[in-house]
This record gives C-alpha cells, sequence and structure tokens, in this order.
C-alpha cells in the first residue's frame, strides 16, 4: 500500500516538472539602429564607404578616423546593435556586433541592418562611384560576412587588423575572393596575434587581397587611411 502511494505521488511530480520544462522561443521585432555619415552624396561622389567598427565603440568615434578623405568621398558608420557601458555599470555606452550567445541570430540581424542601410540609401543607384566596405578589428567579421551577403557588389574591402568570419576560414568564398581586397595591420600591433595575422595571409595567398602595414597600434589612424587611398590610385 505504502509502494504504491509513493509511485502515485512520483508520477504526480514527474507529471509537474514534465510539465514546467523551460522552452526557448524567439520573436523578431523592430529595432531602431543609429548611423553617421561624413560627407555629401551625390552625382560628384567617386568613392562611397561602408565603414564598420570594432567591439566597444561607437559609430560617431570611429567616423572621425575618416575626416582627413576629400569631399569626393561618402562614408557611412552603421553602428552595431548590442549596446552596453564601457567601465561595467558606468562609462560612455559603446557598442559591439555581437557574441557568441545566439550567434547565427546575431549575425542575421546584424546582416539584414546592414543591408537595409544600403537598400535606404539607394548606394547602388550611384554607379559611377567605387564601392568600398571597410571592417576594424572585430568589425572584420562583420563586414567579411555583410560583403559575402550584401545586396551591393563592393569594388574593395579594406580589412584592418580583424579575423574574418569563422565560417571563411577554411575556405573562403567566391564574393570574397574576388574582391579587390587590403588587409592591414599596424607594425605596433598589440591585440591580433601573429599567428593569426600569417593564417590571413596564408588563407588569401591565392585571392585579390593586398597585405600591408601601417604605423600605428590597433586603431584606424592617418597612417592607416593614407596607405588605403595609396592602394586605391595605385
Amino acid at each position: 500500500m505504502l509502494f504504491n502511494k509513493a509511485k502515485v505521488l512520483y508520477k504526480k511530480q514527474l507529471n509537474l516538472y514534465t510539465n514546467s520544462i523551460m522552452q526557448k522561443h524567439y520573436l523578431t521585432v523592430p529595432k531602431t539602429a543609429r548611423y553617421f555619415t561624413l560627407g555629401n552624396l551625390d552625382n560628384n561622389t567617386q568613392y562611397i564607404w561602408i565603414v564598420i567598427h570594432g567591439y566597444a565603440q561607437t559609430a560617431d568615434a570611429f567616423l572621425n578616423s575618416f575626416e582627413s578623405l576629400g569631399s569626393e568621398h561618402f562614408v557611412i558608420a552603421p553602428e552595431g546593435l548590442n549596446k552596453f557601458y564601457s567601465r561595467g555599470f558606468s562609462g560612455s555606452p559603446v557598442a559591439s556586433w555581437m557574441t557568441s550567445l545566439e550567434r547565427e541570430n546575431e549575425i542575421a540581424d546584424y546582416t539584414n541592418y546592414l543591408n537595409q542601410l544600403s537598400d535606404s540609401l539607394n548606394l547602388s543607384s550611384y554607379s559611377n562611384a567605387k564601392q568600398i566596405v571597410l571592417g576594424f578589428s572585430q568589425g572584420v567579421s562583420t563586414q567579411t560576412r555583410f560583403l559575402n551577403a550584401s545586396n551591393i557588389k563592393f569594388d574593395y574591402s579594406v580589412m584592418i587588423a580583424g579575423e574574418i568570419g569563422k565560417e571563411f576560414q577554411e575556405k573562403l568564398p567566391s564574393k570574397i575572393n574576388e574582391t579587390n581586397s587590403l588587409y592591414l595591420v599596424g607594425d605596433n600591433e598589440s591585440i591580433l596575434k601573429p599567428e593569426k595575422i600569417e593564417a590571413h595571409k596564408l588563407l588569401f595567398q591565392n585571392a585579390n587581397c593586398v597585405f600591408q602595414t601601417f604605423e600605428g597600434k590597433h586603431e584606424v589612424n592617418k597612417s592607416a587611411i593614407d596607405e588605403i587611398l595609396l592602394w586605391l590610385n595605385d
């Protein structure tokens, strides 16, 4: 009798546990993104840049690095959708593009965002302007994924001190492989490990990519911009 009562109690507890198992769900919602521009977009524009910042930066601060470009350049700096404080619970708010949590959804979200941004500005209609996509640090993986999935056929790709998307590190997709590319790293780079740089050199050795150094650290400075302009005009 006691055994039967215990058995019934166990079944009730099991049913209660089964009915309360946590389940994961997804809901896609609109989100307001911000971006900044530098220069004027018109028929005199010769170069259109989309520049993608690194981890713990903001788009407006990153855009300051491109102020030395001339009037024939129009620069768009989108900002990552993930925001956080730069010093724990204080400091200036900064942004990132993704974390490893729900990485596939995060990649899809920012790729859709960047495609919507380029479509909203009707960039493909400026057929006389060269289209450039540039990524720095964490922005390199974002940039290469966007380049591969973009509605725009970019003329140039610039990667500065970062890793391309992990899914591309075994074999480059044709869109990345065939785009005129420049990979830049500072001569005092301290964050990106030398073995990562060498691995990227090996990966890009048969691609349409040039490797260059510039005077600087883990940053986008005037020296880096000068190297890019020299490469564009070569």
